[in-house]
């Protein structure tokens, strides 16, 4: 038995304006940068390679990546998941 979708806020790219697409585009390519970098600062920080910064992650997001708060904060929330999820990997392998 299958489910049926009433109602769905998709966007479809050749719907929309094509500079509103770019900026997207741009703003997901940034952000997944940033969740990147904070995954790497945490392995780094973790294999002792590198003394602990004094400045946080999110404050170095910002500076870095020139984000708001709430993408700073969602690229350390999903990149502390990765390395909780990288971490929970290597227990069960």
């Amino acid at each position: 038995m299958g489910m049926k979708a009433i109602f769905s806020n998709r966007l479809y790219k050749h719907k929309i304006d094509p500079d509103f697409v770019m900026s997207m585009a741009h703003t997901l390519r940034v952000f997944n940068q940033a969740k990147h970098f904070r995954y790497q600062a945490e392995v780094r920080e973790l294999r002792g390679s590198k003394a602990k910064s004094s400045v946080s992650i999110h404050q170095r997001l910002k500076q870095r990546y020139g984000l708001n708060d709430y993408y700073a904060n969602s690229a350390v929330q999903e990149g502390g998941a990765l390395d909780d999820t990288s971490k929970n990997k290597r227990l069960f392998c």
